[in-house]
């Protein structure tokens, strides 16, 4: 019924008049290829600052998103996943450096980035994600800040974020400005979530019902300290991330069973460290080069997780340079690009023996210019290799694509994609021998894994008509060596036996929206309508396990010249039976968003911003299909929060 309802308003809205208008600019900035949002690299979506809630993973932040899921471990993990490609196939970008952290390793744990204080985050496929990293056949997700900038800051400012939601708070400090010619940034925020509870008769756990979600909360601090040095030659900047947290580990405590006075000697919990060090810069003068971006990232990261049968530790060192090359001319943009990786990780009781990993990539990016129409195309080579105490994996890759782009009249733009692209299989799929706690699985890596080959064919339309904005994305993803996770109908050491298996395999869906502002003499009105709906068939007409439901969402959108602003959210899940034989289904639900904002100005340089927000305010029993636990751990029930923000620009 909800689904008629939602494609009977999809219609109501396309109903108009038939003259077709200009069509408003469709380019989007994005910082793929260079740290300025200059270019126009055509992302799936871009999110701004305002839009992200710092509590949230950032998987729970995208959620909403056509075409993006969140494969969570409760509310402090979150793995976001476009089109349904989890793991590496999807990787976490900041300022356009890979992510180096543990949740490379394994989907349950924390990822290390910092969603206070961003500018905006920008979700890429096709040619601009092949460049940027390989293996990447669902996209990257890049998280932009201000750290290290290559212009001298234009909104310098100190910021004081104070946060209440449910049980728990955070607060958050920014200091950003520009003094003696040189760039300073300093932050330090803290959260602190307590265990979230679930609606009524969601979860009975031996007859009794659970209200709330043991170890389900969290703890973190992160502290950020950054340079930037602008000249005439270019740019130079460092910088310093620490992250120092605690999260409960949700699936085990429904295991125990415990009463509630026995919660504290039965605590199980996950402790991660990380610190980040970046140096990155740009040369305006090369020789036989326009200019030279270049990077360096190490990265040292640390878990301990203390089970119900004991504790491990995984550790990672990671360092990695990038040299981005410009070789621009009147007719193309073009850039080559060198990577080099290598990751050490000693692990102590994990599930995973201790391994090294070495990536070594070169990539070629070309551009058309100054034509009616735009075509890209990207080369990328990759030699990897990943290297455990006893066995050794080895191979080279090569992934390519190209898109056609182009204006038929001022109204209709479209984009054609086709991308090639091969990943290599990762340490847990090829060494993983062990119970791993958090899925509660006894998991088998297969040395003898291939290489996991994506090729995908995407047709982007939009078109405006009389200032409705419409937009269809149709794709066609064929995977050889499909790399997933099978349940067997044994098991070990009292957990179920889980192995690393590969099929060949087809994912298609589309993902469909229509927009529209309307203009009032108070201020602005969207609303905007969107579906997205994806199949994944194994080559013997099995279902892709984990593969998310058909999603509909309703936005709403009010801001007044008071400096108001009025938003709703309105996501009606479908229920999911096209499951796989190793896993339940999912029931549909409807999960409401509402906010209110409301910013007072108190002089040109002082103002204060008050944030009223509520989530599943429905208090709808949610189950993410994604999640490797969601028979275990429902998503959080109803949800009230504030946010404080106090500024004083300079």
């Amino acid at each position: 019924m909800l689904k008629n309802i939602f494609l009977f308003s999809l219609l109501i809205v396309c109903v108009n008049t038939v003259a077709a208008e200009e069509l408003s600019d469709i380019s989007v900035n994005s910082s793929a290829f260079s740290n300025s949002i200059n270019e126009n690299k055509y992302p799936l979506h871009i999110i701004q600052d305002e839009e992200i809630n710092a509590n949230k993973s950032i998987g729970d932040n995208l959620k909403g998103l056509s075409g993006v899921s969140n494969a969570d471990y409760g509310a402090a993990v979150g793995q976001p996943a476009i089109r349904g490609l989890t793991g590496n196939r999807t990787r976490l970008l900041t300022n356009s450096i890979t992510v180096n952290d543990l949740s490379n390793i394994s989907g349950d744990h924390i990822n290390n980035i910092d969603l206070n204080n961003i500018s905006h985050i920008e979700i890429l496929r096709g040619p601009s994600s092949i460049f940027n990293k390989g293996g990447t056949s669902g996209g990257i997700i890049n998280v932009i800040s201000d750290l290290i900038s290559e212009k001298k800051y234009d909104n310098e400012l100190i910021k004081f974020d104070y946060t209440s939601v449910n049980n728990g708070y955070g607060h958050n400090f920014l200091f950003k400005k520009n003094l003696s010619n040189m760039n300073v940034f300093f932050s330090i925020n803290n959260h602190h979530m307590d265990n979230y509870s679930i609606p009524h008769k969601v979860l009975f756990e031996e007859g009794t019902e659970k209200t709330m979600i043991s170890n389900s909360d969290y703890k973190n601090q992160n502290t950020n300290f950054g340079l930037s040095f602008i000249r005439e030659w270019g740019y130079f900047g460092i910088s310093f991330e620490n992250t120092d947290g605690i999260y409960g580990i949700p699936y085990h405590a429904e295991e125990e069973g415990e009463h509630e006075e026995e919660e504290e000697e039965h605590r199980l919990f996950t402790k991660n460290e990380s610190e980040t060090y970046t140096l990155k810069g740009r040369l305006n003068s090369v020789p036989f080069f326009n200019s030279m971006d270049y990077s360096y990232r190490n990265s040292n990261s640390f878990l301990k997780e203390h089970e119900e049968d004991g504790s491990a530790s995984l550790n990672s060192n990671s360092n990695s340079f990038a040299f981005n090359f410009n070789l621009d001319d009147e007719s193309y943009e073009k850039r080559l690009l060198l990577q080099y990786n290598h990751t050490k990780s000693p692990m102590t009781g994990a599930y995973l023996p201790s391994s090294e990993a070495y990536e070594r990539s070169i990539a070629y990016f070309l551009r058309t210019k100054n034509s009616p129409y735009e075509i890209d195309f990207v080369g990328r080579y990759d030699s990897n290799s990943r290297d455990s105490t006893i066995q050794r994996y080895g191979d080279t890759s090569l992934s390519f694509g190209t898109s056609l782009s182009n204006n038929l009249g001022k109204s209709f733009f479209y984009n054609l994609n086709y991308a090639h692209v091969s990943r290599s299989p990762t340490i847990a799929e090829l060494f993983a021998n062990g119970v791993h706690g958090a899925t509660s699985r006894y998991e088998r890596g297969n040395l003898a894994m291939q290489r996991e080959v994506s090729r995908n064919i995407e047709l982007d339309m939009q078109y405006n008509l009389n200032d409705i904005d419409i937009s269809l994305n149709l794709y066609r993803n064929n995977i050889n060596n499909f790399i997933y996770l099978k349940d067997e109908s044994t098991t070990t050491s009292g957990k179920t036996d889980a192995n690393w298996r590969q099929k060949n395999a087809v994912m298609q869906g589309y993902e469909l929206s229509i927009s529209r502002t309307y203009l009032t003499t108070d201020g602005s009105f969207l609303v905007s309508l969107s579906r997205d709906d994806i199949s994944g068939i194994f080559d013997d007409d099995t279902y892709i396990p984990r593969i998310s439901p058909a999603k509909n969402t309703l936005s709403l959108k009010y801001e007044t010249k008071q400096n108001d602003a009025y938003y709703a959210d309105l996501i009606y899940t479908e229920s999911q039976d096209d499951k796989s034989s190793i896993e339940t289904g999912t029931s549909s639900y409807v999960d409401l968003d509402l906010g209110y904002t409301k910013k007072f100005i108190y002089s040109p340089s002082q103002d204060l911003i008050i944030n009223i927000y509520g989530s599943n305010l429905l208090n709808q029993a949610i189950r993410n299909h994604a999640s490797l636990i969601k028979d275990h751990v429902p998503l959080q029930g109803k949800s009230v929060g504030v946010d404080v923000s106090l500024r004083y620009k300079f």
